[in-house]
């Protein structure tokens, strides 16, 4: 049995490298490859320095809303993104859109055409996030007048009723 050859030395220096094209281009191509200044030190691989460049993947935890209506979101690696951005409308004359019912409108020619734009821009309101719309009334002045208003009527019902009977009565005696 003979042993497998020995492959020969590696010679450092430059390689002339010929390849055929068929795309158009002159061919056959010419590239040198230079080795001259390549090293390999005959160690065993291992890790020297750890260093990252990027951040944990993340779920979305969250969003607030800018006054300018630029929706933005909040990772659960501590990254925030922009998503999008709500964009307002406005109509010559908002009395003219036409209801299609379920609290949602549609454009008609009495409105006039959407003047669509960002949030706070032109004559268009602003946007607050996390706020929940507040009353301008005193609700216990309210729940008062409410419950006053409710005995009125119970009163006035009560007075009916007994007018009723005395007319019924007065009929009776006859």
């Amino acid at each position: 049995m003979t042993s497998p050859a020995a492959a020969p030395p590696l010679q450092l220096g430059q390689i002339a490298v010929s390849l055929p094209l068929t795309n158009g281009a002159t061919t056959p191509q010419s590239i040198t490859l230079g080795f001259a200044t390549s090293t390999q030190y005959g160690s065993p691989f291992g890790v020297n320095q750890l260093s990252q460049n990027g951040y944990a993947s993340g779920q979305l935890s969250g969003f607030t809303t800018s006054p300018t209506g630029i929706i933005q979101g909040n990772y659960s690696n501590g990254q925030s993104k922009n998503l999008g951005q709500v964009a307002l409308a406005n109509f010559a004359d908002p009395q003219g859109l036409q209801s299609l019912g379920n609290n949602q409108w549609q454009e008609s020619f009495n409105s006039g055409a959407a003047l669509v734009g960002a949030p706070g821009s032109g004559n268009l309101g602003a946007i607050q996030s996390g706020a929940v719309e507040g009353s301008n009334v005193n609700l216990t002045s309210e729940l008062v007048d409410m419950i006053t208003a409710q005995r009125n009527y119970q009163a006035n019902a009560q007075t009916i009723k007994t007018e009723d009977q005395l007319t019924q009565t007065l009929v009776n005696l006859r």
